[in-house]
């Protein structure tokens, strides 16, 4: 059986509600040359940009990586950042968005997917400032004002925070630039309604992640 691994970007971003069985590797550590194409892979988020490949160099030989992955149909699945970086590297791009989108969203969808099907009952929760367009082979499932879900060969990106937690919005919350970046949101009721259907998101996220590693 493939095993799974979790590329961390951030060291703020993390597993979440994910099985804390995956195994994790640091982006900024990673021994690319050496993973496998017949492996499965997550792609996490973090709070730098696609495109600050300059700034963050270890972006570079990520990037290239998922390009060759992609192309060789390994099943990999990226969250916010983990999309972004699959948009940028196949031939879309990312770049920082005219507005954060933040908050529970409902997903328009476009195509039915028996795999991203998982959210179409729910809301999602979203926090990003960087958005994609797609790459011209991908086609896209879902979307707010925003591309939220698409596939591209044997990769899935989301757009949005499925394996949110109340720990992981707290310590991403705890920054002065989130608080800054967040001032004209609803940040109290949104964080409410985080709490409250914490367990149902993590039920949410269970499912998908089941039928995504065992498709």
């Amino acid at each position: 059986m493939n095993k799974t691994i979790a590329i961390i970007n951030d060291p703020d971003v993390t597993l979440g509600t994910l099985p804390s069985s995956i195994k994790t590797i640091n982006a900024w550590e990673a021994e690319w040359k050496k993973f496998s194409f017949n492996d499965n892979y997550i792609i996490l988020g973090g709070h730098m940009g696609a495109y600050e490949d300059e700034k963050y160099d270890y972006l570079k030989k990520e990037k290239n990586w998922l390009k060759n992955a992609v192309e060789n149909n390994t099943k990999i699945l990226g969250i916010c950042l983990g999309a972004q970086l699959i948009a940028d590297s196949t031939g879309g791009k990312a770049y920082l968005s005219k507005e954060i989108e933040f908050g529970f969203k409902d997903l328009d969808f476009i195509k039915n997917d028996a795999l991203a099907d998982t959210f179409e009952s729910g809301q999602v929760f979203t926090w990003h400032r960087d958005t994609f367009d797609l790459p011209k082979d991908a086609v896209l499932i879902a979307e707010t004002e925003f591309p939220q879900i698409f596939k591209i060969q044997n990769t899935y990106g989301l757009q949005f925070h499925p394996e949110i937690t109340k720990d992981l919005f707290t310590n991403w919350y705890s920054s002065e630039i989130s608080q800054k970046e967040l001032l004209h949101f609803n940040v109290e009721k949104e964080s409410a309604n985080l709490f409250k259907n914490s367990n149902s998101l993590k039920k949410t996220m269970s499912t998908f992640y089941n039928l995504w590693n065992n498709t």
